[in-house]
């Protein structure tokens, strides 16, 4: 999967083959979906997580192969202060931690910040944090009704 392919924020979460039942990957993309949007006020329409079992995949760390970490790469539009990025990486590691079994200190997060104009979902370019409600508006009807299927409307936007 490449960069391209994601929508903003993307999560993708790296997990050792078989750790998490389907309940688990649920209340994980769950509660990452709903900690991103509580911390940076953003819609979840926008959040996207991934949950990618190793197969194949071989993760090393002082060139010692491990099965006991979860990695989470994360790409977000940039804007949001360094408080809110602190905490929500925090809650996030706490909320892993507690759904798959692993320790706080085997979750590792890694984000990427990009600029919003940099990115194009929905056919539109991203706003900037806090734009979310004047974007929306812009989007055709028949989008703005598919997006309400996803249990957002516009007004859950606030900042």
């Amino acid at each position: 999967m490449t960069i391209k392919e994601f929508t903003m924020p993307s999560y993708v979460c790296s997990v050792p083959n078989g750790l998490l039942s389907d309940a688990q990957k649920q209340e994980i993309a769950t509660c990452i979906t709903h900690s991103h949007c509580e911390a940076t006020g953003a819609p979840p329409f926008f959040v996207q997580v991934i949950i990618e079992e190793e197969g194949t995949l071989k993760r090393y760390i002082g060139a010692l192969a491990t099965t006991e970490y979860i990695w989470i790469r994360a790409d977000l539009r940039a804007g949001r202060s360094e408080e809110q990025l602190k905490a929500l990486m925090l809650r996030i590691v706490g909320d892993v931690s507690r759904i798959s079994g692993i320790p706080a200190e085997n979750v590792w997060i890694n984000m990427c910040m990009l600029n919003p104009t940099d990115m194009v979902e929905y056919g539109r370019v991203l706003p900037g944090p806090g734009e979310e409600q004047q974007w929306f508006e812009t989007l055709p009807q028949p989008l703005r009704e598919r997006l309400a299927t996803l249990g957002i409307d516009q007004h859950k936007f606030q900042l």
